[in-house]
């Protein structure tokens, strides 16, 4: 049967554990508490170590669960900071664009203002010009609400390309006439 560790069970085991931790010498310790040095060093060797490593274990686990904690808060905070600044760059985008239209708008009254202002004068010149603004403003205006399209319109029944698949079509269809009859006439539109 084993015996018990004598310092384990020492009313002041706590303070020897401590001098022990901070590496005061076994024979000065071992004279302060009226223990055996073998004894001091056999407590050291095997219960402290445990102690230590259980109390080292405790406080990582604790250090880490701390640090999982400051992080997620961390990161709601970033995403929260995140949708606030996107909402306010969104809300400013759509301010600055109704304010746009709205210069638009100012812009061509004062150009078509201008117009009138220059044909009562009999500035023709000045008309002119006055016209070229109006006309961009109403350009631009036509554009943002979708009225002006500039995409280039793309026709291609008379494209070379477009003859030529053609062709390659009704031909691989002829040993199909019912099949090339209804091609045909899709083509054709009817």
């Amino acid at each position: 049967m084993a015996r018990t560790c004598t310092i384990c069970s020492h009313p002041e085991r706590l303070e020897i554990d401590k001098q022990l931790l901070r590496g005061d010498s076994i024979a000065g310790i071992s004279r302060n508490f009226a223990v055996s040095e073998d004894s001091l060093s056999r407590h050291r060797d095997t219960h402290l170590g445990e102690d230590v490593s259980d109390v080292i274990g405790a406080m990582r686990a604790a250090r880490e669960e701390a640090l999982a904690q400051i992080r997620s808060a961390e990161l709601e905070t970033i995403k929260e900071e995140v949708v606030a600044e996107a909402r306010e760059t969104t809300a400013a985008r759509l301010e600055a664009a109704a304010s746009y239209l709205d210069q638009l708008i100012l812009l061509r009254q004062k150009a078509a203002g201008i117009l009138e202002t220059a044909e009562e004068a009999g500035d023709l010149k000045t008309a002119l010009a006055g016209i070229r603004e109006a006309r961009g403003c109403i350009e631009t205006l036509a554009r943002i609400e979708g009225q002006l399209k500039d995409s280039p319109q793309i026709t291609i029944v008379n494209s070379s390309e477009w003859v030529e698949v053609r062709t390659l079509i009704i031909g691989a269809l002829e040993p199909y006439p019912e099949a090339r009859e209804a091609v045909v006439r899709a083509i054709r539109g009817r």
